[in-house]
């Protein structure tokens, strides 16, 4: 008479999903497809429902998670072919009526964003146009001050003043005509002697007809008089009381083209771009420039390394031939990932070299955009047909995905993350499916998302999505269905004997509700199709073995939430396999 033995299947959430190795290689607790389960707390459980957090909506592209200082926000930004609108929503999802605003002339682009003065404002890039910013108690959206390509700021005179009536006159050789229409800016700057005196400073536009505007009189500094484009000249008139004063003038010359980046990011108290295009212009795809250092609570006002007082403002070209994706900070080092390449920016203190620029890695980069995290000290990376992790140094990259599920990675996609802190989840999202890593327990799973999700934010305990008519949360009380656990060629016994398997008890913790399919096989070629397979239902409440019998060596095997049961966990801990020992060889 065969010896009956049982097969204990346990220690379920160690190992999670690998797809790339052949099946018949693998553990008996590792699982070849799964699909909406998550691996935590020792057991298989079923990702949550998604909720309707906000719908009716239309046109939606991006939706931000804004931890601002007056509470949490959320800013949906809407594209109607015309125009974006940028709608501030309360945690409750209703509208911020003193926020948001359009942006008038604005449509396309991939949006992006990243927050700045500890959330006061958050700054939006769209990648084809001058980038925005929002700031938590002003209505309006405005975009970046001094961003467009480098108006160089030149002095035109400088000189003391006695206190004495008279005007001075002012020429340079880049005081030219702009043409008819245009217009150059010239700023004037009064320095009185007594230290106790303000320094006073205004700015003016004069146009080709000798138009000064808004006003010829600067307050406590002068009058501008006789504009002659033909000579490059105008006349100050000094205040006269302002005897002892130094005044200095300066032009700037118009910004010639406009500029766009592919990427923007907040660096402590200062701005970083990358991947820069001037319209009509040149193509900078390894250039990043660098905002002055802001006052807390300012945004940066200038771009401009060639104007008069700036100070980290500059640019630089990288020693990469790669386009600048994206730019990620990692304990107080900017990483600037291009395509095929890893450098480093690093403040320095110093007031003639403020950064240190240098290259990590020409072994590696990122793919897209909002492919590189910060977690636990180190990044993690979507790039070179793989998912890796960066800790500032190319000796400690290593994969995360090689021989589990690399194959998703490797085709080159557009695939975003977004760090889900309340599970220890990095989602992977592409169309309408996330490959799902536990960076605590080192698995991989897979969950279906809403149809037509084109942006994903962290907020507070959720994920939220945004669809073209909705924002979805990912957190409900109930659960997805089609939750599937399947592993093919499964050695029954390490003899490979060919066994009779007469049933199979599944360790659930609470009740549940599953379907199981199930094939015994020989030969590892045969193709198994369990969807001309029979389903044994197993109910907790009912059942403690499901009545699964075959003879084969190895077996194939698919749990499955039963149709239209979403109210029920699972907490699946492991499985038994009852068999009769002794088959033929």
């Amino acid at each position: 008479m065969p010896k009956e033995i049982i097969l204990p299947i346990t220690n379920l959430a160690s190992a999670g999903l690998v797809e790339d190795a052949p099946a018949v290689s693998l553990p008996p607790n590792v699982f070849s497809d799964v699909h909406n389960v998550r691996f935590r707390d020792g057991a298989v459980k079923r990702f949550p429902s998604n909720v309707d957090k906000l719908t009716s909506l239309t046109n939606v592209v991006y939706v931000a998670y804004w931890p601002s200082t007056l509470g949490d926000r959320y800013v949906v930004i809407v594209d109607n072919g015309t125009n974006t609108v940028f709608t501030v929503y309360n945690s409750t999802f209703s509208v911020v009526s003193a926020q948001g605003g359009t942006n008038t002339g604005v449509t396309g682009g991939s949006w992006q964003h990243t927050l700045f003065n500890g959330g006061y404002h958050i700054i939006f890039n769209n990648g084809n146009s001058t980038p925005v910013f929002l700031q938590d108690n002003v209505v309006g959206v405005v975009q970046l001050p001094g961003w467009d390509s480098y108006a160089i700021e030149e002095e035109l005179s400088s000189f003391e003043h006695d206190g004495s009536s008279g005007a001075i006159q002012i020429k340079n050789t880049v005081f030219a005509d702009p043409g008819a229409g245009n217009s150059i800016s010239v700023k004037i700057t009064a320095l009185p002697r007594n230290t106790s005196s303000p320094i006073q400073t205004e700015s003016v536009t004069i146009n080709s007809a000798g138009v000064v505007s808004p006003d010829s009189t600067l307050l406590n500094i002068g009058t501008i008089t006789n504009v002659n484009y033909s000579t490059n000249s105008f006349d100050l008139t000094p205040d006269t009381a302002s005897g002892g004063t130094t005044y200095k003038a300066y032009v700037t010359s118009a910004p010639v083209t406009s500029v766009t980046a592919g990427v923007v990011r907040s660096y402590g108290n200062l701005l970083v771009a990358g991947n820069l295009i001037e319209t009509g212009g040149r193509t900078l795809t390894g250039t990043i420039r660098t905002s002055d250092v802001a006052a807390p609570g300012v945004i940066p006002e200038n771009w401009n390394p060639f104007k008069n007082g700036a100070n980290t403002a500059d640019e630089f070209i990288l020693a990469s031939t790669g386009t600048i994706q994206d730019l990620a900070e990692l304990q107080g080092v900017l990483y600037i990932y291009t395509d095929s390449s890893i450098h480093s920016v690093q403040r320095t203190n110093s007031e003639f070299v403020p950064f240190q620029i240098a290259t990590v890695t020409d072994s590696y980069g990122v793919n897209n955009t909002d492919g590189v995290l910060e977690v636990d000290g180190k990044h993690i990376v979507y790039g070179s047909n793989d998912c890796y992790v960066f800790q500032g140094h190319p000796g400690s990259i290593s994969s995360i995905s090689d021989g589990r599920v690399r194959n998703f990675f490797r085709n080159n996609t557009t695939i975003k993350a977004v760090r889900f802190n309340k599970y220890d989840e990095i989602w992977f999202w592409s169309s309408t499916i996330v490959y799902v890593w536990n960076y605590r327990n080192n698995v991989w799973t897979k969950r279906d998302i809403p149809t037509g999700t084109n942006s994903m934010s962290n907020i507070r305990g959720d994920l939220l999505l945004s669809a073209p008519t909705k924002l979805v949360g990912v957190d409900g009380s109930s659960f997805l269905p089609d939750a599937v656990l399947e592993r093919k060629r499964m050695a029954v016994t390490p003899e490979f004997d060919t066994e009779s398997v007469s049933g199979m008890a599944l360790l659930f913790d609470g009740p549940s509700k599953v379907n199981i399919k199930y094939d015994g096989i020989d030969k590892v070629g045969v193709v198994v199709d369990f969807a001309t397979k029979p389903a044994i239902p197993f109910d907790t409440s009912l059942d403690y073995k499901a009545d699964v019998r075959f003879n084969g060596r190895f077996l194939n095997y698919r749990i499955e939430s039963q149709p239209n049961e979403i109210t029920l966990d699972w907490n699946l801990t492991g499985y038994h396999i009852q068999i009769s020992k002794g088959g033929a060889r």
